[in-house]
This record gives C-alpha cells, structure tokens and sequence, in this order.
C-alpha cells in the first residue's frame, strides 16, 4: 500500500464476498470468502484510514477470478461463445455477460493507461532492452484481443505462461 513502516495497521475483521473459479477441468464453481480489512491512524491528517486488502488474484468489484479472465482471454476466439471453452455444471452462470463485462472492464483500462507499455518500460529499465511485440495477426483473433496482449506481454516479463494477470495485479494495480 505503499505506506511508511512506522504505520501500524490494525486488522478490523472483514467481508464476504463471493468469487468465480475454474478447476483443473475447465469447470466453473464458486467460493465465498472474506476480504481482510484494516484501519490506521494518521496522525498528521489526525484521522482514522480504512482499506480492504483483496489477494492479487482478484480484481476489486470483480466476481471472476484473474485465472479465469486470463484463460478466457487466452482460448477464446473472436466470435466464439465462452462457454464452448468452458463448463458451467452447477449453472452458475445464466449466461456469459457477468464474465464479458468484467474483460471488458479491464480491456478499457487496458487501453487507456496502456498496461502492455507500462509493463515493457519496467523491462526495459531492469534489462535495457525490450520485450518482443506480439504476433499481431494472431491477437486480432482473440475476441478479447486487449487482454490477450496484455497476458501475451506478461508471458515475457514473468517468463511464465499461467497465472500472468495476478502477477501483474502486483506490478501495476488492475
């Protein structure tokens, strides 16, 4: 959070919430749990501070997992149903527009603060050089090609190839 050690923060309890997750056999389940919550006092401003502490594998408001963004963002192509990439046995789901509007959400913040060019500056200030662009024609075949650009630059910086969107969560805030 960026504050100085000095600051003590008190831990207050939380809040339930619940969150979509995707299993080893692309199935979609959900869970409940609780978002750790803090305060602080700031003795310059000489008022109380309170935060919500989500695990970098969420986005806040956001009831899909990351993972399961990232995966979607990965396999599914443009014009294609979600759900021929993935199972929805407990019907959680009535229909793909829950998911669609959480991409969509972090596509547009995708493009205007331009999360790609953000994390290839952070390389090249580390490496003195920079990541490789992407394979262009194949991204426009992405229906979500935005995310899929963003995972495709995260796949070079972390050197990885899943789990990309909750490690960049902790480089730059999604």
């Amino acid at each position: 959070m960026g504050l100085p050690d000095s600051v003590r923060l008190k831990f207050n309890g939380g809040f339930e919430r619940w969150l979509f997750l995707l299993d080893e056999n692309d199935c979609i389940y959900k869970v409940r749990f609780v978002v750790q919550t803090a305060v602080w006092f700031n003795n310059e401003s000489d008022k109380w501070h309170y935060v919500s502490i989500f695990p970098s594998f969420i986005k806040k408001y956001c009831q899909p997992s990351l993972n399961l963004l990232e995966y979607i963002s990965c396999q599914v192509g443009e014009g294609e149903n979600i759900f021929r990439h993935i199972d929805d046995p407990e019907e959680i789901l009535d229909c793909e527009d829950r998911i669609v509007r959480s991409i969509r959400r972090i596509e547009k913040e995708c493009r205007e603060y331009n999360y790609p060019a953000l994390l290839n500056s952070r390389y090249v200030s580390v490496y003195n050089r920079p990541l490789l662009v992407s394979d262009k024609e194949y991204t426009e075949t992405r229906r979500f090609s935005t995310l899929f650009s963003l995972v495709s630059t995260a796949r070079q910086f972390f050197g990885k190839q899943h789990g990309l969107l909750k490690l960049v969560n902790t480089v730059i805030v999604l």
